[in-house]
């Protein structure tokens, strides 16, 4: 599918007889690039970290309860090196039980059922221990970080290096998760509940 770039301009003449005056003017630029370095992120096991059936009883009913951890492995293969971003998307945002911690959703619609925290760990970027990064302006500054986090950017700098993402053709990372399911005593567990965390991995480049 071809797709078109425009440059739009828009001018405007107000005439006051008998005389023409040339009325300000602003333009549009429309600017972009299209890149043939298209990468293409994979989650091992689909992307699913599956808790199974939990009963209401093994919750605590005044603190919060971790769930056993998991861990999946994320792949990120590039047609050739380059500087990418990961963008992590809270799809039920707003129902974490912590700040900056992804969510699992409501019950009856207000009651925040719990949180999903993403640590990146022992990533390879071409076969090459990297560190991680995190950006909270778009890019435009970076800062050492493991955990992964809704409304930022995560990229990769080489180790020790400056705090500058670095180009990569194949990233391998894992990713370990925590979930926590907030205290019994504010959920309505009457029936049953399904947890329903879900984060999109989008990949941006500079």
């Amino acid at each position: 599918m071809k797709k078109y770039l425009a440059a739009l301009s828009a001018t405007a003449l107000i005439g006051i007889a008998p005389y023409a005056l040339a009325a300000p003017s602003t333009d549009l630029t429309v600017i972009g690039t299209i890149t043939p370095n298209a990468c293409t992120p994979t989650l091992s096991g689909g992307g699913v970290v599956d808790h199974k059936t939990i009963s209401s009883n093994d919750l605590n009913q005044d603190k919060s309860t971790n769930l056993p951890d998991k861990t999946l492995q994320l792949s990120v293969s590039c047609g050739s090196a380059i500087a990418f971003r990961l963008k992590p998307i809270d799809n039920r945002i707003g129902s974490g039980i912590g700040s900056n911690l992804f969510g699992l959703g409501y019950i009856n619609g207000n009651q925040k059922l719990g949180s999903v925290d993403v640590q990146i760990r022992a990533p390879l970027a071409d076969g090459v221990p990297v560190q991680p990064l995190q950006s909270n302006d778009d890019g435009n500054t970076w800062f050492q970080s493991a955990f992964l986090a809704p409304s930022t950017l995560a990229a990769f700098r080489s180790t020790g290096g400056p705090y500058t993402p670095i180009a990569i053709k194949e990233l391998i990372t894992d990713l370990r998760i925590y979930t926590q399911i907030a205290r019994a005593d504010s959920l309505d567990l009457t029936n049953d509940v399904a947890l329903d965390g879900s984060i999109t991995l989008e990949v941006e480049y500079p």
